[in-house]
């Protein structure tokens, strides 16, 4: 990918990111307006994102979509209160500080493995349609570059989005994105797989 590409799609990115914000800050609107619609739009908008926040610090995919139920109540509560101009940092915010909340009570009680150990690989639902050969050349992949291929790929994440949820500059992940796909195209040539 060429720098005019990377800057491009930074300026893509960050446009969607904008829209995403003024859709979110008007749902946030028609909630305080109690227009109970609202809602469900706005869960639909971040849930996904909020989860891969969540995950990694928690490291069980049930706690992690309790804490993201909890996420949602907490922010209905306090929604007279909201002044922020981003919801999605707002949200985030939330979820980050019940999830450490969380983590450091069952830290007291059971001993859990260095947050450096978790790939988001473990977490991803690979489609059966993915064939031998992707599985094979993302084993080569280190743990950084294969899980921002999978966020991007599989999940629909922007840069931005794997960026805020990794807590990475948006640089490094377009850097690790671009390295895992030539590592992997290098490895399917190789294999002598079409791609």
């Amino acid at each position: 990918m060429t720098n005019q590409e990377h800057q491009s799609y930074d300026k893509i990115s960050l446009e969607e990111v904008k829209i995403l914000n003024r859709n979110l800050e008007a749902l946030v609107k028609l909630l305080k307006q109690g227009d109970e619609t609202a809602f469900p739009k706005l869960y639909n908008e971040t849930y996904r994102q909020l989860f891969f926040v969540v995950l990694p610090i928690i490291r069980d995919k049930s706690l992690a979509e309790d804490i993201i139920q909890d996420t949602y109540l907490k922010f209905l509560e306090k929604l007279s209160e909201y002044q922020a101009k981003n919801v999605f940092s707002y949200l985030i915010t939330i979820a980050k500080n019940l999830a450490i909340n969380e983590y450091n009570r069952r830290k007291k009680t059971v001993k859990i493995d260095d947050f450096n150990e978790f790939s988001y690989y473990d977490h991803v639902e690979i489609k059966e349609e993915m064939n031998e050969a992707i599985l094979k050349a993302l084993a080569i992949l280190e743990r950084d570059e294969k899980d921002v291929f999978l966020l991007h790929v599989l999940e629909n994440l922007t840069h931005k989005e794997i960026a805020a949820i990794m807590e990475k500059p948006m640089g490094t992940i377009s850097w690790l994105y671009a390295k895992a796909i030539k590592k992997m195209k290098i490895y399917l040539k190789e294999e002598k797989y079409e791609y």
